[in-house]
């Protein structure tokens, strides 16, 4: 990168107009799409629920799965014509993988019956495009490649489906390619999570096309809580896509840092709705959109009517400290996640046989994070990225029963459940404390670019905690809207926020995790166990559009007493 143009927060709020430039006249992009299909009938097809994906064999004595990846058509609305799509096992999103903590399984992912051209155009000025953007490599880059990362698991390297690990379906392999079949040792608390794909300058556009689905770990303690399940246990993959009319995936031909659709995807159904007896359920939120953030609320569609709490008991790792009741009466009024985080709530829809609530989001895009008075300001606009992507006000309706033909419902009541403890990570333990920033540059194209410790991918691995230890690291945000920022191999914990760092996390971030929101001109303090694998990992933003160019970097667990770091990424 030539000569870059650093764009902060301080630089971008001396500027006027509704669309901000830069020097040299080069504006800055948008993020909006124009819909083909957007004026769709709402709520009238049902939300379908994704399958447990049964394992194929077993091999070296634990469960195996097979799992290929396939091009394939699939009507996403009765109106629409059908959608060109890539899916696991051709479905979107793909099936749940289940797993029970401590018991290892194997995964492979079979690419091999995708075409050789991509469903969406890509882009070669993105970094991972072309040989040269790979020191070292010689071979080829095919326009088509894979690697699927199991988001948030504890797995060594060789397994984990990092960016430089690709495969294309005709066998060309990516620099830092190691094995087909992936080794998932589970050695860790439950979990609501992801598999995706994270192939380096195309997770973008490979995610948009289909290729996620959900993950999860059971544990004994989760079963000893009395949990809604079976059909009262329902998994909420939420996403949002632009359509042309004819169906297709509408996605910008030329690399936009902000892309967001203008309809709401729910399990792969575009504004479905979810039948519910009178009862209490689980609803298990994952945010799969590649830059939309969402903050939900359960509305009820009568105007003097009422909505049920939504009790939050985990963000994807463990269990939360405490049960944390999210409402208007509730210690949170909204349940807000970025992209790639999750929640787990008990909704108990017990009272409210026959009413209709709307699942609702009132965060706009790009997400901007708080406002001066510290409270939640979810509102795009004019941010430095021009006008403000397509609001994406309702997702999906939840329609009560009149009566529940069921069993009786056995499950706990949320606001008596005492969670189980969760590990925690000692901020006393302490070895080093990092100071990591996140910036925005226009790169030698003119395309909007965000870097980690003004750093590329490629540039010198600095960061190099020692197998075992703890580290502080201090995340702070300059630029004009919210970073999800995640790290692979771990999970940490929020110690802090604010323009310091000092402030108290949210209450449903007290909890194991794998993805913090770190919004505009804040710090948040994360305490950071590195185990219990050695090696070369990432850490990114998962606002996949960001992470495929550039704002991604490595570090790397090394037994051992490590070596003095450099570079500015440790105090």
């Amino acid at each position: 990168m030539s000569n870059p143009r650093y764009i902060n927060r301080r630089n971008l709020l001396k500027a006027t107009g509704a669309t901000i430039g830069l020097a040299g006249g080069l504006p800055i992009s948008t993020g909006r799409v124009v819909a083909g299909a957007s004026n769709l009938a709402k709520y009238v097809q049902p939300l379908p629920i994704p399958e447990v994906r049964e394992p194929d064999g077993t091999r070296e004595g634990t469960d195996y799965y097979e799992i290929p990846i396939e091009e394939f058509s699939k009507r996403l609305h009765p109106d629409l014509p059908e959608t060109t799509l890539w899916g696991f096992d051709g479905e979107f999103p793909g099936p749940i993988i289940q797993a029970r903590r401590n018991e290892r399984i194997e995964v492979r992912f079979d690419n091999t019956n995708l075409p050789s051209e991509h469903l969406l155009n890509v882009d070669d000025r993105i970094v991972g495009t072309k040989p040269e953007d790979y020191p070292g490599y010689d071979g080829p880059v095919p326009e088509v490649r894979t690697v699927t990362h199991f988001h948030g698991l504890n797995v060594e390297p060789d397994s984990d489906g990092q960016a430089e690990m690709w495969k294309s379906p005709d066998g060309v392999t990516g620099p830092r390619f190691a094995k087909h079949v992936h080794d998932v040792p589970n050695r860790q608390s439950r979990l609501t999570s992801t598999y995706h794909d994270h192939a380096m300058g195309l997770s973008r556009l490979n995610i948009y096309a289909g290729l996620v689905g959900f993950y999860f770990i059971r544990s004994q303690n989760e079963e000893r809580l009395d949990l809604p399940s079976g059909e009262y246990d329902v998994p909420l993959m939420l996403q949002d896509r632009t359509f042309e009319k004819d169906g297709s995936l509408h996605y910008p031909r030329s690399f936009e840092a902000n892309v967001a659709g203008d309809t709401a995807v729910v399990n792969g159904a575009v504004w479905p709705y979810l039948e519910v007896e009178p009862r209490r359920y689980r609803l298990r939120f994952v945010n799969a959109s590649n830059g939309r953030t969402y903050n939900l609320r359960l509305e009820n569609d009568r105007a003097s009517g009422d909505a049920p709490t939504l009790y939050q008991f985990a963000a994807g790792h463990g269990f939360l400290r405490r049960v944390v009741p999210v409402g208007p009466d509730g210690d949170l009024e909204s349940l807000l996640l970025a992209p790639f985080e999750r929640g787990d709530v008990i909704v108990d829809f017990s009272d409210h046989a026959g009413e209709t609530f709307t699942v609702t989001n009132d965060a706009k895009f790009p997400f901007e994070g708080l406002d001066n008075d510290g409270h939640k300001e979810h509102s795009g606009g004019d941010d430095g990225h021009g006008q403000a992507g397509p609001p994406l006000e309702e997702l999906l309706e939840i329609r009560v029963a009149e009566s529940s033909p069921g069993p009786a419902d056995t499950s706990a009541d949320p606001t008596g459940l005492e969670l189980p403890p969760s590990p925690r990570v000692a901020e006393r333990t302490a070895r080093e404390t990092r100071e990591m920033t996140m910036e925005m540059v226009q790169d030698e194209h003119g395309l909007n670019t965000h870097l980690l410790n003004g750093r590329g991918f490629h540039d010198e691995t600095v960061i190099k905690p020692q197998l075992g230890t703890t580290e502080i690291w201090e995340l702070t945000n300059d630029t004009m809207h919210t970073h999800p920022i995640h790290l692979h191999l771990v999970e940490f914990e929020v110690i802090g926020r604010g323009p310091d760092g000092t402030h108290e996390p949210d209450p449903n971030e007290r909890v194991g995790k794998d993805t913090v929101r770190v919004d505009p001109g804040e710090t948040v303090r994360i305490a950071v166990q590195f185990g219990d694998f050695a090696g070369q990992f990432p850490w990114h933003c998962h606002i996949v559009e960001h992470e495929d160019h550039k704002m991604m970097r490595p570090f790397e667990v090394v037994k051992g007493n490590s070596k003095p770091n450099c570079g500015g990424e440790t105090r």
